[in-house]
């Protein structure tokens, strides 16, 4: 951390499936972080869009209105940092540019419309902050269930390492948007809502070793309501954790109670109160998977996610260290489930990543393009498991199918088009998958390619015939110089074969030179 910053107001804006969201925050020299203003507006983004694939006008209108009272707000603050984000409701509506548009043209406020990745990423950056024996939990190994409106996220962590990260379109909002229909038409409405949860979890086996897993954590769309829960159990405010026996008996209790009586009961708005037995629903499923016989309940949501961002990127300029671990940890378990050849991804990793740091004159690309192409290594041939004929198509596609936390949308898509290009032809503009990148995605896919073709090649063999690996340059030529024992005219007439790709991307051809070595046995 910079000790030279001084203390910032930052806003944090969020258009939820169900409510806009601000919090105006003061954060001290010492990363501290002290809440001046907690705004909640209930708005129906969500009930448009899972029931018609739109954002009506009326609730646009609405939408605006309330950001534009936010947007005052930060004004008499004086707040000049914020981020402003719209999670589901808005990403997946069809008109969801007219929506971004219109907010900017009648508030001034830009929206950032964040895929699924970026969004668990922030629930997932406020727990780390926010859960105090977070630490402790990780090396004892639990599953954090991150329940979205739309949509619910499940990670998955033993011995400290991030072993899955998976996504379910089923969020407690989109669930009773969906058979909204049928709850006139039936007395027993909650065995309706239970079948069609049990339909989307138990058809699928998250975890396999049910008995190891003893922690199990909450976060994400509306867990407030459950805190009060647990406020209405033991009525310590110190206790973040809720008991399993406790949990089922208040489940069973509220299970045909209606959101009328709910609202009353806890003190909720209508909205949450509406939507509490498909949250409960959905959780249980998970929480009956497990050993646990308590789960925490962090009162975290997206906000502090997007506010301890704000604080390490914007005013402290730190980076996502842990998060990238987890990523990387993750990208392995994936790999593995696919039964990838660990020593030859390895060695294209290292050699890989010598060859980026090596280079950095000719590519100009960063620590963050660094962490991609360290994906595309780790998972370039995961592929071969699904078909050895053109295994990096499908190398692209398990890619494009992974959750990766804190990896976004387009970033993901590079690592897909890395992975797809290490082998055989080069990016081309004729290919959807290559044209439908950004701009500067294209060229960023470019240079990563360019440099992983090389590294596979110096492993044609999957032999790792190759000792050592330096590289150097000696006037206007890249000279790749290599240790080795054995026969590698192999490796040599691949390197060949696709050091023309990289002299295409970078104006220079590499050139390799073979220093052979006795071993003992010789």
């Amino acid at each position: 951390m910079n000790a030279s910053v001084k203390s910032q107001l930052a806003a944090a804006i969020e258009l939820g499936s169900h409510a806009l969201s601000m919090k105006i925050v003061e954060i001290g020299k010492n990363m501290e972080i002290k809440t001046l203003e907690s705004l909640r507006r209930p708005v129906d983004l969500g009930k448009d869009t899972f029931a018609t694939g739109w954002v009506s006008f009326e609730t646009l209108v609405e939408t605006c209105e309330i950001l534009k009272g936010f947007k005052k707000l930060m004004l008499d603050y004086n707040v000049k940092i914020y981020r402003a984000v719209a999670t589901t409701a808005v990403r997946e509506a069809r008109n969801r540019e007219y929506i971004v548009d219109q907010i900017k043209i009648k508030t001034g406020l830009d929206i950032d419309v964040i895929d699924n990745s970026t969004e668990r990423y922030f629930a997932y950056n406020a727990l780390r902050e926010h859960l105090p024996n977070y630490k402790d939990i990780r090396k004892e190994g639990c599953v954090i269930v991150d329940i979205g409106f739309g949509s619910s996220q499940v990670y998955i962590i033993n011995n400290d390492r991030l072993e899955e990260s998976l996504n379910i379109k089923l969020g407690p909002l989109r669930v009773r948007e969906i058979l909204s229909d049928l709850e006139g038409r039936t007395l027993n409405f909650p065995r309706v809502l239970e079948e069609f949860v049990e339909g989307k979890i138990d058809t699928v086996d998250y975890f396999k070793n049910q008995d190891a897993i003893k922690n199990i954590v909450l976060i994400g769309g509306d867990v407030k309501m459950i805190g009060k829960l647990n406020l209405r159990i033991n009525r310590d405010k110190k206790r973040n954790y809720i008991m399993k026996k406790d949990f089922d008996g208040l489940y069973q209790e509220m299970l045909y109670k209606s959101p009328q009586f709910i609202m009353k009961e806890l003190e909720l708005q209508l909205e949450s109160a509406e939507i509490l037995i498909p949250t409960m629903m959905i959780f249980k499923k998970f929480f009956d998977k497990t050993a646990a016989d308590k789960f925490y309940t962090p009162l975290v949501s997206i906000m502090d996610g997007l506010i301890v961002d704000i604080c390490r990127k914007r005013v402290y300029g730190e980076e996502r260290d842990e998060l990238e671990k987890d990523a990387l940890t993750l990208a392995r378990s994936i790999a593995a489930k696919f039964q990838y050849d660990k020593a030859h991804a390895e060695d294209v990793e290292e050699k890989s990543l010598i060859l980026f740091d090596e280079t950095r004159k000719l590519h100009g690309l960063g620590k963050r393009e660094r962490l991609l192409l360290q994906l595309a290594a780790i998972l370039h041939d995961s592929g071969k498991f699904i078909s050895l004929n053109e295994h990096y198509i499908q190398s692209y596609n398990i890619v494009l199918a992974s959750e990766i936390p804190g990896i976004i949308q387009e970033e993901q898509k590079i690592i897909a088009n890395v992975a797809r290009y290490h082998s055989g032809l080069g990016p081309e503009i004729s290919h959807p998958n290559f044209s439908s990148l950004e701009e500067p995605s294209k060229l960023i896919v470019a240079k990563l390619s360019a440099i992983i073709r090389i590294a596979d090649a110096l492993d044609r063999s999957h032999k790792q015939k190759i000792s050592e690996m330096k590289v150097e340059w000696e006037s206007s030529r890249l000279l790749i110089r290599v240790v080795t024992a054995r026969d590698i005219l192999l490796e040599e007439w691949t390197f060949d074969v696709k050091a023309e790709f990289f002299k295409t991307v970078f104006g220079v051809i590499p050139e390799i030179k073979i220093k052979k070595v006795m071993t003992n046995a010789q």
